[in-house]
């Protein structure tokens, strides 16, 4: 369909009903990010064109934060980081995950279905507690595209303890306070949002 088909916002409306409709109940059925991607349509936002460049491009992120069952040793958090990077690495799967002190925090990002699936694995993975969705949502872009998963041990409890009070404050940004990198990074990437508690 091009866009010259569609020259007003009630055309624009009538073909993204259509197509939901058709797609409902199938496994063509828009996911949240494709289903922001046709409103920015339905809205004369972007072309058909721009839409299916950007679905090309489509980056769903969860951010959460954990509690280790069990303190971990060693060995446990190599097998859990081989076990992940291979995992995402099939998957198209990036991210990021930090362990201090019985706590992680992990950045995922990829494709909606692949990411909400290991989401809800982690949820209920026995080596997690408490696992607090701090944020999710489609993203403009990879934050962490260079890793299948970086991992970070954080001997200091109090730099997760100053990123999260960060995160769930969705404050000004304040990486310039943070000396880690990989805290940075977590702050330029979601201190900007409006976070979203909700389970995915």
């Amino acid at each position: 369909m091009e866009d010259s088909l569609f020259t007003n916002a009630t055309q624009r409306r009538r073909a993204v009903t259509l197509a939901v409709t058709l797609a409902s109940g199938t496994s063509l059925a828009p996911q949240s990010y494709e289903r922001y991607m046709l409103s920015l349509f339905q809205r004369g936002h972007l072309t058909l064109a721009e839409v299916e460049e950007q679905l090309e491009l489509s980056v769903y992120q969860v951010l959460y934060h954990s509690r280790a069952s069990r303190s971990p040793t060693d060995m446990d958090l190599q097998q859990l980081l081989t076990e992940s990077r291979a995992y995402n690495e099939q998957h198209q799967i990036t991210g990021l995950l930090l362990y201090s002190h019985g706590r992680y925090v992990q950045v995922l990002e990829g494709r909606e279905q692949a990411v909400r699936a290991l989401y809800a694995h982690i949820q209920q993975d026995p080596r997690h507690e408490q696992v607090c969705t701090l944020y999710h949502g489609p993203g403009a872009q990879r934050r962490f595209a260079d890793w299948h998963m970086d991992f970070q041990h954080l001997p200091d409890p109090t730099a997760v303890d100053l990123m999260l009070t960060a995160l769930q404050a969705a404050s000004s940004r304040t990486e310039g306070s943070v000396e880690d990198d990989h805290l940075r990074a977590l702050l330029e990437a979601f201190g900007p949002h409006p976070l979203t508690a909700e389970v995915p």
